[in-house]
């Protein structure tokens, strides 16, 4: 087979679809464009689909109803709400070459269907001899057939993280994308001055971007003074009208004073004195702002024997549940006991079906975090430039974070089966409101706990066997 006869077809090359024609053209390239042993520069041919003829091997991308050339052998019924469809096939007027066919209703969900083809169908369909996986040689054979009509279980799938340790933003958001997460909580002390960018370069993949600051406490929740929360109120709403109105955000996340374990603050009972502040401040901003997304991240620590008030909070806001028992929840990919994990699973049960109707979710745990209790830990101290790092930088942190990541990556080996259970339960709820997150750090790396997780969040209606199969064989994912 020629590898060198392919070229790609595709409808527009803006937003999402773009960023699939650059992910294809990247991957696919990395097949074909060189040769080991030669001094030889090739490129790949990419054709705009009205102008397109089939008479190469042709990788055809692009929305639905914006590309000619996929309606010709893909029926609109087949693509799935809020999913894609790949298909890989002999060209019907010429079976001497093959025809790739990417397409969805939406860009986004066009950009996750490049990712099945370069991750999924390229790691699964890598060419075999002698019972070995020859990866590199796969364009020097026909590529095999394949189907895929795909969609999301968990129809939005987000990460919190903090702003420190983010060193380059747009390969954080590259990687983000191709694990299918669709929405970027990041928490910081103080706006970052290039926040726009950040969230116009998350919008060319169609993730949300959420900006995250404290309402009431700056680094201990139990130093909030509980007789000044309506000054606090006007501060937080001039906060936002400075410095978050106009960034480009698609909302604002924040967290209060409930990180506490015990359930009294101040003399007064957290869950309802919090429930009051947040309503009252949410009220004054959705006044001025009635289209703002807030998010409520609430640890459930404080809160969790007095549900009744927290059902309270405003239905306008979405609730962030955190700390909600054992792993998934902690911080350490471990359980305590099964005992331990029922009653998780019970009080999650319990907390989402609080407020029936609400956009609310969960935020799971078990990944790379900030070292808060290291003496070489600084919090922010002013506004900087956020994940615009020198590249020694960059490689820098990722030599000090991979041996990190070897025992989250042992923990969710050996109980990654304890996230799978419990977004299957959260699945069988019949929600589709409901929301699953993840806190902690994706720098630097397509790890494998993040990996695994995005990939759960995707399809945990197939079995979790195939699904860690999946993800193993993905040469992108990073093992340690």
């Amino acid at each position: 087979m020629n590898k060198r006869n392919w070229q790609i077809v595709y409808s527009d090359y803006t937003g999402p679809e773009k960023k699939a024609i650059e992910l294809i053209n990247k991957e696919v390239g990395a097949h074909i464009l060189r040769d080991g042993d030669r001094y030889t520069f090739y490129t790949l041919d990419c054709i705009r689909a009205e102008k397109a003829v089939l008479d190469k091997n042709s990788i055809v991308v692009g929305a639905y109803d914006k590309n000619s050339v996929v309606a010709r052998y893909i029926n609109k019924e087949e693509i799935p709400e809020n999913g894609y469809v790949v298909k890989v096939m002999d060209n019907p007027d010429n079976a001497e070459i093959k025809l790739v066919l990417i397409t969805a209703l939406n860009q986004r969900e066009v950009f996750y269907g490049a990712v099945d083809f370069v991750d999924d169908y390229f790691s699964g369909k890598v060419f075999r001899r002698a019972e070995l996986n020859f990866y590199n040689e796969l364009f020097d054979h026909p590529l095999p057939d394949y189907y895929n009509a795909s969609s999301p279980v968990i129809k939005t799938r987000n990460i919190f993280t903090w702003g420190h340790p983010i060193s380059d933003y747009e390969n954080y958001i590259d990687n983000m994308a191709r694990l299918k997460f669709n929405q970027l909580i990041v928490w910081n002390d103080f706006v970052p001055i290039n926040a726009k960018d950040i969230a116009d370069y998350a919008h060319q993949y169609g993730i949300e971007l959420i900006w995250g600051f404290a309402w009431g406490w700056s680094r201990k929740c139990d130093e909030i003074d509980l007789e000044q929360l309506d000054k606090l109120t006007e501060e937080i709403v001039q906060k936002y009208e400075a410095e978050y109105a106009n960034c480009g955000a698609d909302g604002i996340y924040f967290q209060s004073f409930t990180e506490l374990k015990q359930e009294y603050i101040g003399g007064k009972l957290i869950a309802e004195v919090v429930t009051d502040f947040v309503n009252k401040t949410s009220d004054e901003l959705l006044k001025r702002y009635p289209d703002l997304k807030i998010q409520f991240g609430l640890h459930a620590l404080s809160v969790k024997e007095k549900l009744e008030y927290i059902k309270n909070v405003d239905r306008r806001i979405d609730i962030v549940w955190e700390d909600c028992g054992t792993f998934p929840y902690t911080y350490q990919p471990y359980i305590t006991s099964e005992e331990d994990y029922a009653k998780t699973k019970q009080f999650t049960t319990d907390i989402l079906a609080l407020r029936e109707g609400c956009v609310d979710g969960v935020l799971y745990k078990g990944h790379l975090i900030l070292d808060w209790e290291g003496d070489h830990f600084v919090h922010q101290t002013g506004h900087y430039i956020m994940g615009c790092a020198h590249k020694r930088t960059v490689a820098n942190d990722r030599k000090i974070e991979e041996p990190l990541w070897k025992d989250f990556q042992k923990g969710w080996i050996l109980n990654g089966k304890y996230v799978y259970d419990m977004t299957c339960h959260i699945r069988d709820m019949k929600n589709d409101k409901l929301t699953i997150g993840v806190a902690g750090q994706l720098t630097n790396g397509i790890w494998y706990p993040f990996a695994l997780l995005g990939q759960i969040l995707w399809e945990c209606d197939k079995p979790y066997d195939q699904i860690v199969e999946k993800v193993m064989m993905r040469t992108s994912v990073d093992m340690v």
